[in-house]
């Protein structure tokens, strides 16, 4: 699974975003935001079954997700 891909599902569990597409346009515009000088699609790598079961654990049930500190969370994964 795609970064994006995991961080809108995440969102989607907690009642954040209306569906998955909203919620991957809504992390590039973050990453867009926050990381002007990196490349969205260099960032955006699949992640292991292991670590999107683990954040997909970690978010259920979360008031907030802050998308830009779950950029850097994934950045080196």
């Amino acid at each position: 699974m795609l970064k994006s891909m995991l961080i809108a599902k995440c969102l989607s569990r907690c009642g954040m975003i209306p569906d998955i597409s909203t919620g991957e346009a809504a992390v590039k515009d973050v990453f867009e935001t926050y990381f002007p000088h990196h490349k969205f699609d260099e960032w955006n790598t699949h992640l292991s079954d292991d670590v999107v079961q683990h954040f997909l654990n970690q978010a259920r049930g979360a008031g907030t997700i802050r998308v830009n500190f779950f950029i850097e969370d994934l950045w080196d994964l």
